[in-house]
């Protein structure tokens, strides 16, 4: 059974992956296709407490809408939270790159 400390960074991660993830925009019919598939990657990976997992098909969500800042700045929030540090400089170049 996990730790109280491992609990609680669980609870946080979960948090800043579902903001990030309402944060999402609707994709075009063009995109739409592939942005199903990976939300339900995402939700599936969720279910099952695969955070990584679920961090990176958000990741992937991300570059193929176009997010806004909201959702890399909890993203970033997520990877910081999980110690995903080497993601971190291609996720905060994400971020001073999208649009408010």
């Amino acid at each position: 059974m996990a730790d109280e400390k491992l609990l609680k960074s669980w609870k946080i991660t979960e948090m800043f992956l579902g903001r990030a993830r309402q944060a999402l925009p609707e994709p075009s019919d063009q995109q739409r296709p592939e942005y199903v598939a990976i939300l339900a990657e995402y939700q599936e990976y969720m279910e099952h407490n695969e955070l990584g997992l679920a961090f990176d098909a958000l990741e992937a969500l991300g570059h193929l809408v176009p997010s806004r800042k909201v959702f890399w700045t909890d993203l970033v929030r997520a990877a910081e939270n999980m110690g995903h540090t080497v993601q971190l400089p291609a996720l905060r170049t994400a971020l001073s790159d999208a649009p408010d």
